[in-house]
C-alpha cells in the first residue's frame, strides 16, 4: 500500500535586492547528494553543474571557484529564480514495532491523497556580485544556501516514531577575491559566514509507557542554531589557448548548535522541557573541472568533485533530561561525475546541455534514515541565454533529477522498525538575469 509523503520541501535563502535577504522553501528532492543543495547557478543548471570549478560564466564562480571571477570581463550582478517540482511516495514494506508482548505492526493511517503528486513547488533565488578592480584582481559576493533540507510528513505516517519533520536550513555569506597571477595561473579565496538553524520533530509512543502502544501518541520537538566560519579556495590553469583546468576546495564548517527541546502529551500538555545541543559538521568538498574549446562555437565542459560526507557519522541530540538521542549514520564519502556542452549558437543566442552522476553518502538501507532518504541519482539538463542588449543577459535552464528508488530498513534505539521503499524525482526549472556594467 502505498504512503503519500505529504510534502517534502528544502528551505535555502535568496536575496530579493542586493541588500535584503529572505528565506524560501523549495524541493527536498532538488538537493545533491546528502543534504546539499545544488542550486546555486542557473547557467549551471543548463548543463546539469558540470564544470563549475573551471568554466566561470558568470558571477557564480564565487560558490564554485572564485580563481574563476579573473575571467569575467565585466563587473556583473546576476540574480536568478529557480521552481523546483518534486514527486515522492513511500510504500511500505513490513514496517513493526517491537514486540511488547503482543502482535507487532504499524497502526498508521494512509496518508493523505494517493498516487503520484507534486507538492510545494518551491521558489529558489541567488544572487552573486562580481567587481572588477584592476586587470588583475577581481572581488565578488554571493549569498547562498549550500547545505538545506526538509522533510515533512503527516503526522500518523507509519514512520512517525522515526520522523515527522526534519528542517535544516543554513544562509551562507560568501565574500571572495580573484587574482590573476600571469597569462596561465589565476588564483582565489573566499570567506563563508554561515548561519544553521535545525528543527526535528516525531511522535513518541507514550502509550506504550502504560502497555497500550500506539494509543496515545505525544510529540518531540527539537530546535537550535547557531553561526560558524570556514573558508574557500580555487586555482584555474590556462594549459592552453582552448583548454583550462579548475581545482576548488570548500572547507568543512564546525557547527556547536544549542536551543531547546520538548515533548508534549497526545493532548497537547507540555511534559517536558529541556535545553538541548549537538555537533554538525558540513563536510568539505574538492572539485577538479576541465573547460576545452573545441571550436569556436563549441565548449566541452567536465568535472569531477569529491565529497567528505564520512564526516556525518551520527546524529546526536544531548540534554540535561530526558531527550538524549543518538542516531549512528556512518555515511561515506562520494563523488560526483559531470559533462556538459556550451554551444554559441550566434552573437545572442548560447545553448547548453549536461549529464551527472552523482553517489548517495548512505552505505545501505539500515543506514538511510526517513530524514534524508537519500540515494544515488542522475541529472539530465539542457539551457539557454539571450542577449537582450550589451548590458542584459537573460538566462534559463531546465533539470530533471531521477532518483534511484530509496530502500529503508531503520531500526531506531527503541526498537522501532520502518521498511520499505520510496519512488521520487524532480523537475528543476530556473531564470536568471545577468547585467554587466561595461
Amino acid at each position: 500500500m502505498t504512503k503519500q509523503i505529504k510534502r517534502s520541501a528544502l528551505l535555502i535563502g535568496g536575496i530579493a535586492t542586493v541588500t535584503i535577504f529572505s528565506a524560501l522553501t523549495f524541493s527536498a528532492n532538488s538537493y545533491a547528494a546528502g543534504y546539499a543543495v545544488a542550486e546555486q547557478s542557473v547557467t549551471g543548471l543548463g548543463r546539469a553543474f558540470a564544470g563549475g570549478a573551471a568554466i566561470a560564466e558568470d558571477a557564480s564562480t564565487v560558490f564554485y571557484n572564485p580563481a574563476g571571477l579573473t575571467q569575467l570581463t565585466n563587473s556583473q550582478i546576476n540574480q536568478a529564480i529557480n521552481a523546483i517540482f518534486p514527486r515522492a511516495d513511500f510504500d511500505d514494506e513490513g514496517s513493526a514495532v517491537p514486540n511488547f508482548g503482543g502482535a507487532g505492526g504499524f497502526s498508521g493511517q494512509a496518508l493523505t491523497g494517493g498516487g503520484d503528486t507534486t507538492d510545494s513547488i518551491g521558489i529558489v533565488p541567488n544572487l552573486y556580485l562580481a567587481h572588477r578592480l584592476s586587470d588583475r584582481a577581481v572581488v565578488g559576493l554571493g549569498v547562498n544556501a549550500p547545505f538545506g533540507l526538509v522533510t515533512e510528513y503527516d503526522s500518523d505516517w507509519v514512520g512517525r516514531y522515526h520522523a515527522i519533520k526534519s528542517d535544516l536550513l543554513t544562509v551562507n555569506i560568501n565574500p571572495s577575491i580573484g587574482f590573476k597571477v600571469n597569462d596561465k595561473w589565476s588564483i582565489g579565496a573566499g570567506f563563508n559566514a554561515q548561519y544553521i538553524d535545525l528543527e526535528l520533530t516525531q511522535a513518541a509512543d507514550l502509550g506504550a509507557r502504560a502497555g497500550f502502544p500506539q494509543a496515545a501518541d505525544g510529540k518531540v520537538k527539537l530546535t537550535a542554531d547557531d553561526w560558524s566560519y570556514g573558508y574557500n579556495l580555487g586555482a584555474t590553469f590556462q594549459a592552453t589557448e582552448y583548454t583550462r583546468w579548475g581545482l576548488a576546495y570548500r572547507s568543512k564548517i564546525s557547527h556547536h548548535l544549542t536551543g531547546d527541546g520538548k515533548l508534549t502529551s497526545a493532548a497537547g500538555a507540555l511534559v517536558t522541557k529541556e535545553k538541548i545541543s549537538g555537533d554538525v559538521s558540513v563536510p568539505e568538498s574538492l572539485s577538479l573541472a576541465m573547460h576545452h574549446q573545441a571550436s569556436d562555437k563549441l565548449a566541452i565542459i567536465a568535472d569531477a568533485t569529491w565529497v567528505r560526507w564520512s564526516r556525518f557519522e551520527e546524529l546526536k541530540i544531548e540534554s540535561a533530561g530526558i531527550l538524549n538521542s543518538t542516531k549512528p549514520e556512518e555515511w561515506e564519502n562520494s563523488m560526483r561525475y559531470g559533462l556538459g556542452a556550451i554551444y554559441q549558437h550566434s552573437p545572442k543566442w548560447t545553448f547548453r546541455v549536461g549529464y551527472a552522476y552523482e553517489e548517495t553518502p548512505v552505505p545501505n538501507p539500515e543506514h538511510r534514515t526517513a530524514r534524508i532518504p537519500d540515494n544515488t541519482r542522475n541529472w539530465i539538463a539542457v539551457g539557454a541565454s539571450y542577449q537582450m542588449s550589451k548590458h542584459l543577459i537573460l538566462d534559463a535552464g531546465y533539470s530533471h533529477v531521477f532518483v534511484k528508488n530509496p530502500d529503508i530498513n531503520e531500526t531506531d534505539h527503541n526498537g522501532y522498525t520502518l521498511k520499505g521503499k520510496y519512488d521520487a524525482d524532480t523537475d528543476i526549472l530556473g531564470i536568471q538575469m545577468r547585467w554587466e556594467f561595461l
